[in-house]
């Protein structure tokens, strides 16, 4: 249920006309590439590399064109940009040296189209100024403001089963005033299957009461649900302008229906009406070592001159698991180097090096190595570089070398330190396999703020969250990972990293020993805050407020005002105060010192924790605090 974010012409008078006239001859919508799942930066590191591009095809649209934006390295002597489309050759672009940057548009009417998609490869084959071959990797060739130019206009769906579109852009739940958990369960679980198949290309989910007013027309790639319990179970698509989807059912069968949503009982609901039914899935069980092979990323090859690279993942989402230490058996090959060359093998997980060793005669390696817990993200790449020294000649003169990983390399994962040791960094992986959800009020609009970051977190991850909604008490006193929503104080039982206590007294507990660092104030002060708590052996993601739900909401519109801020967060307290902007915190960092840095480190430590008081009093420094705050971070994951 969900759809392409610019569209070239204003969505309500596109619904309009789809609606009172035919589609008329010549009749074309234009879709950005990022709505359609394409990068946003397309990058080709290498003097012949690939693309692949997967192209949703709606109903009623046919592709035309695809026009972007080539960025070109500075030492480029000739070269030309090549689309294809399978086997077939859909178009050759020579691309002009003398130009840092230039608009090309590839046709697309000849594209083979299958399962409502068009399978695009783009490939380039350059060419450098002089004889070396140059490093591109940092200053590829890349393409950006992709857009995909469509003949025709969406055609609204007529049966359940067309009712999910390739492109969704928006989905509308609509609930009623005071939601029952398993209206709220039904809800996040909608909002968590869209974020699964659409979340990467900016899905807007929102849920909105029943009782209130409905915007006549929306984008065409919008769709709409409204979930109520009641005593029949059964799904009905409406006759409303906007495509909408009535679901009912009791507290037991509603949240399956909205599972089988997705389910290949979708696919065979070729009437308006229908009862779908479908059993929770289980929860994937605890891996802790598997094969390359056994994680779907198989065998890895590179091939290049001079250096070649070839890496695989580590994406925590997709192991399903918060993992300390990552131990790595590596087994491969490549390309002895020539006897006048030497060769060196470099392994890194991000920017951190794990071991290297010389590349010898054998054209084999089989290793053992260590990914620290402290070099892993939410996502990893493992990369093993194959870089030769020595007798040069002309770039692509030389036998170009290959490298590969091979499937059978094996991944180990350890025990964590704790629940969620990178705070925001451990999401959604601590929140795996299942997780109780609460809200404070029971309201709408608290349910609203969870099914929001419920379906934000999800973009985030591989395997599917499985929320269960429960009352607060349930979840304090429980020991499974959890959501907790409230525009109000969180309960006293939980220990958060940052309380106000008093409305004037500020604590910031670190990791070490426990022992707070307090601010004490003169006037009473409000924030909202989002925090990772790390309660006994699970992890907790609460979302409160000492002023009511403004700051709070505040918060969340400032993470979504700009892609990526989600996947960005660092530390473990995401602070906002009044009138300022949202300050990320490491508690840890900002009061937990080593003995024997302490004094090294104290300017520091102190400018955090002053950091926090001068944001809530409003003074200009904060921002220079913020800066501090930023430096010291590691970087976040995917």
């Amino acid at each position: 249920m969900f759809p392409p974010r610019a569209l070239r012409i204003p969505a309500s008078l596109l619904l309009a006309a789809t609606l009172a006239f035919p589609a008329p001859v010549g009749a074309q919508t234009v879709v950005d590439g990022s709505t359609l799942g394409i990068a946003e930066v397309l990058e080709f590191p290498d003097r012949s590399a690939e693309v692949p591009i997967l192209i949703p095809v709606p109903a009623g649209l046919t592709p035309r064109t695809l026009s972007t934006t080539v960025q070109l390295p500075v030492d480029l002597d000739r070269g030309h940009l090549e689309a294809w489309s399978g086997d077939l050759l859909l178009a050759r672009i020579d691309l002009r040296p003398d130009v840092e940057s230039e608009r090309v548009t590839i046709p697309l009417d000849r594209g083979r189209v299958r399962n409502d998609v068009l399978d695009l490869t783009l490939r380039t084959v350059l060419h450098s100024q002089g004889e070396a071959c140059p490093d591109w990797t940092d200053r590829s060739l890349e393409l950006r403001d992709s857009e995909v130019d469509y003949a025709g206009q969406p055609e609204a769906p007529r049966v359940l089963a067309d009712f999910v579109p390739p492109v969704l852009e928006r989905i509308e739940i609509y609930l009623p005033d005071e939601p029952t958990h398993a209206e709220s369960e039904a809800a996040a679980q909608l909002a968590i299957l869209g974020s699964t198949r659409f979340g990467r290309t900016g899905l807007e989910v929102e849920v909105l009461p029943a009782s209130g007013p409905r915007a006549p027309t929306a984008s065409p790639f919008t769709r709409r649900a409204e979930i109520r319990e009641a005593d029949e179970s059964r799904i009905d698509l409406t006759d409303d302008a906007v495509p909408t989807v009535v679901v009912t059912g009791d507290s037991a069968s509603l949240g399956r229906q909205m599972r089988s949503v997705t389910s290949d009982l979708w696919s065979l609901a070729v009437t308006g009406s229908a009862t779908l039914d479908s059993p929770l899935p289980a929860p994937r069980a605890l891996m802790t070592e598997a094969t390359l092979n056994e994680l779907g990323q198989g065998s890895r090859s590179a091939r290049s001159v001079g250096s070649v690279s070839a890496s695989f993942g580590l994406d925590q989402t997709s192991l399903g698991t918060v993992t300390g230490d990552v131990a790595l058996d590596l087994v491969g090959t490549y390309s002895p180097p020539p006897s006048d060359r030497s060769g060196l093998i470099v392994v890194t997980a991000g920017q951190t090096v794990l071991d290297s060793w010389t590349a010898d005669q054998s054209g084999a390696f089989d290793r053992t190595l260590t990914v620290p817990a402290g070099a892993l993200n939410r996502y990893t790449d493992i990369t093993v570089s194959l870089q030769t020294a020595g007798a040069g000649a002309a770039c692509g003169v030389l036998q170009p070398l290959s490298l590969i990983i091979d499937g059978s390399s094996r991944v180990r994962l350890s025990e964590p330190a704790s629940p969620a040791p990178a705070g925001f960094g451990s999401l959604p992986q601590a929140l795996l396999p299942r997780l109780q959800v609460a809200t404070g009020s029971g309201s709408l609009e608290d349910t609203a703020r969870a099914v929001s970051i419920l379906s934000r977190l999800q973009a985030l991850s591989v395997t599917p969250l499985l929320p269960e909604w429960v009352d607060v008490e349930t979840l304090v006193d429980g020991d499974v990972p959890g959501l907790l929503v409230t525009s109000g104080y969180a309960p006293d039982d939980l220990d958060l990293p940052l309380t106000l206590t008093g409305g004037r007294t500020l604590e910031v507990i670190g990791a070490r020993d426990g022992q707070p660092a307090t601010l004490r104030f003169y006037e009473d002060v409000d924030f909202a805050s989002m925090q990772v708590v790390q309660d006994g052996d699970r992890a907790l993601l609460v979302a409160s407020s000492s002023s009511g739900s403004g700051e709070l909401d505040r918060t969340l519109e400032w993470l979504d005002s700009e892609p990526g801020r989600w996947s960005m967060l660092a530390g473990n307290v995401l602070f906002t105060a009044p009138d300022r902007e949202p300050i990320e915190l490491s508690t840890a960092e900002a009061i937990d010192v080593d003995a024997a840095q302490e004094q090294e480190t104290d300017g520091v430590r102190i400018a955090l924790v002053i950091g926090l008081a001068v944001t809530l009093a409003g003074a200009a420094i904060a921002g220079l605090v913020w800066a501090v705050a930023r430096r010291r971070r590691v970087s976040p994951g995917r």
